[in-house]
């Protein structure tokens, strides 16, 4: 008979829980949903990643957490729901930025369907986001991963993507075609940084206040060289 501390004996293991750095995360998020005004317009003030989307999370604790409950969800995950070799999670899955991703929806959408009153969301978990991320994770890894992690194989495709030569010849047509919609459309002046403008076919920069500003400084010029007292400044709206 397994001990007490033991799972062995168990049919079915539980699902992992995430620690309590992911789950204060987890109430902010649901406190913008389900909180009355003043919680919502509070919670609205303060930052906060989303565990179902890593990238997000801003700190060493906040990753540190994920990953580790990820890595909990994937065991469970494999030791659960994969009968054959080609469902199994490979355990190089941190190489993986696309399974990263999909693992972190999965983890989250198994833990919300897992916390409602009824089995709705947990019965489409099963017939709707299992299938579609092992799907999905076939069709990316197929053998590639299945005795050892495997070298990126698009890797050379990527690196000529980021490439400067590649760079220049899609950015050549996207300026070919914003050219072409300023001269169909008449109006070739695009918004820019600053305030700045820019015409996209003669490259022309123009910037509205600072040729208000040029103006009165040439009317300040103007009215000293005729021995008057110039105009008082204009407030500098940019610190109002």
């Amino acid at each position: 008979m397994a001990e007490d501390h033991s799972t062995d004996g168990f049919l079915v293991l539980p699902f992992p829980q995430p620690g309590p750095v992911i789950r204060r995360l987890y109430r902010h998020w649901w406190t913008i949903e389900n909180g009355t005004q003043l919680e919502q317009d509070k919670a609205k003030e303060r930052p906060a990643g989303r565990p179902w989307d890593p990238a997000t999370l801003g700190t060493s604790g906040e990753r540190l957490e994920l990953w580790r409950w990820l890595e909990e969800v994937v065991r469970w995950f494999n030791h659960e729901y994969a009968w054959d070799t080609s469902q199994v999670i490979p355990d190089c899955w941190p190489e993986h930025p696309h399974l990263v991703h999909e693992i972190a929806v999965m983890a989250d959408a198994r833990r919300r369907a897992g916390s409602t009153s009824n089995s709705g969301a947990l019965e489409e978990w099963h017939r709707v986001c299992v299938p579609w991320f092992l799907s999905r994770m076939r069709d990316s890894i197929k053998g590639h991963c299945e005795e050892r992690h495997q070298a990126w194989p698009a890797r050379a495709r990527h690196a000529r993507h980021v490439g400067q030569e590649s760079f220049d010849l899609r950015n050549l047509r996207t300026v070919e075609d914003v050219e072409a919609a300023g001269f169909r459309s008449g109006n070739p002046w695009v918004k820019d940084v600053g305030g700045d403008e820019i015409n996209i076919i003669t490259g022309e920069v123009r910037n509205a206040e600072e040729a208000q500003e040029i103006e009165r400084e040439e009317e300040i010029r103007k009215q000293s060289a005729r021995g008057r007292d110039p105009l008082p400044p204009e407030p500098d709206r940019r610190y109002q």
